[in-house]
């Protein structure tokens, strides 16, 4: 094993494979004492920085990968920085985050379209929703409600400071409160999730769909997105991002229904982006 400590990296490569060397250092379980710190090229927050929660859905590290903050890359010392996040903005993962905000922007205006403006939508585990500026509908009040959920109070402040005038609604909710309560969080025409479901196992994750699917109305769409396995390059994120996905294929995705009563479905259906690196489910409510 390399025990050297890591120097200043002067590419790319080089920046790389330190990263590459850290991450075997942790899944061989080195219990050694940690070298020197490195000076701190990587372009993202280390886990103690991140005040917002873990997971992929933190939604500063979301807002850096969009492009939409970019004081944090300000902060960041010099040196390969700018190599590092160019590559990392590029990778397919990255790619297909940006994607996935489009998709949901164009799934809300089509709810939207569909109900002639009078469409109820849920929003579970909203970040700070930057979908919301790309939906049409949303910007011209075109929909009856819109509630953003998530467990970050931190989150729901960013996302009242910048859609609020919009008519976005937040509320401060955790799972397990979703789980055992709030009934008052019903009959939805859309309940949709960027990427709450890739944290939970398949226990949970079955659960909270036969939870989400109850809360909508008839004809009501529940879409979730998840990421696909063997998204190339992902090892890279998952390394800065501190990150843990569960990874789910075609067929993982339409097994989170099977608590689903068959004929309550009206229909199912999977997904993927155009980079084939997000999956998505969506299930309509019969009726």
């Amino acid at each position: 094993m390399d025990d050297r400590p890591p120097q200043n990296p002067q590419s790319i490569s080089e920046a790389i494979e330190q990263l590459e060397r850290q991450l075997q250092r942790l899944k061989e379980g080195d219990d050694s004492p940690p070298a020197p710190e490195a000076p701190r090229v990587l372009p993202f927050p280390r886990r103690r920085d991140r005040p917002m929660g873990e997971g992929a859905g933190n939604a500063v590290l979301m807002d850096y990968l969009y492009g939409i903050d970019s004081t944090l890359r300000s902060l960041l010392p010099d040196g390969p920085t700018d190599q590092l996040f160019r590559y990392a903005s590029s990778a397919p993962a990255s790619r297909a985050l940006r994607s996935r905000r489009q998709l949901l922007a164009r799934e809300i205006d089509r709810s939207c379209e569909m109900l002639s403006g009078h469409a109820r939508i849920l929003c579970l585990g909203s970040g700070h929703l930057r979908e919301a500026e790309l939906a049409r509908s949303l910007r011209h009040g075109h929909y009856r409600d819109f509630i953003a959920l998530d467990a970050q109070e931190q989150s729901l402040r960013t996302v009242e400071s910048c859609y609020a005038a919009m008519g976005i609604r937040t509320e401060l909710c955790s799972l397990d409160e979703l789980f055992y309560g709030r009934p008052d969080l019903c009959h939805f025409d859309l309940i949709y999730s960027a990427g709450l479901f890739e944290v939970l196992d398949d226990h949970d994750a079955r659960d909270l769909t036969r939870n989400l699917f109850a809360r909508l109305l008839p004809g009501g769409r529940l879409l979730m997105g998840n990421f696909l396995p063997n998204v190339p390059e992902i090892s890279y994120l998952e390394g800065l991002l501190d990150w843990r996905p569960h990874y789910r294929s075609d067929a993982a995705l339409l097994d989170l229904l099977l608590g689903i009563p068959y004929n309550d479905i009206g229909g199912a259906r999977v997904f993927h982006d155009l980079g084939d690196c997000v999956g998505f489910l969506e299930v309509t409510r019969y009726g």
